[in-house]
């Protein structure tokens, strides 16, 4: 079993990935109006990916009945929520108000 700061160590790796594949400064229109980084301000999207990674980390457990693919997943999807977090407008209003 891991300990919490290599769980940390882990998710950190795996947003350095995201950032270096997914620019947030990448256009995704035409008119070069709208980035990811725009896009990125409703947590939307995000949350329909963790939705799709959740999925994913499920049948990967039910086709290999083993526990390393799925973890794999849940890392990507820790990786994931840190991102929605990170890039969501409005989520520093949760250092103030907190999550109940």
């Amino acid at each position: 079993m891991l300990k919490r700061s290599e769980v940390y160590f882990l998710i950190d790796a795996e947003r350095r990935y995201q950032d270096v594949t997914y620019d947030p400064n990448e256009f995704v229109n035409d008119e070069l109006t709208i980035t990811v980084a725009d896009l990125d301000k409703d947590p939307a999207r995000g949350i329909l990916l963790l939705d799709a990674y959740v999925r994913k980390a499920q049948d990967a457990w039910a086709d290999r009945d083993a526990n390393l693919p799925s973890l794999q997943y849940v890392t990507k999807i820790a990786a994931i929520a840190v991102r929605i977090l990170e890039r969501a407008e409005g989520s520093d209003k949760l250092l103030t108000t907190g999550l109940r």
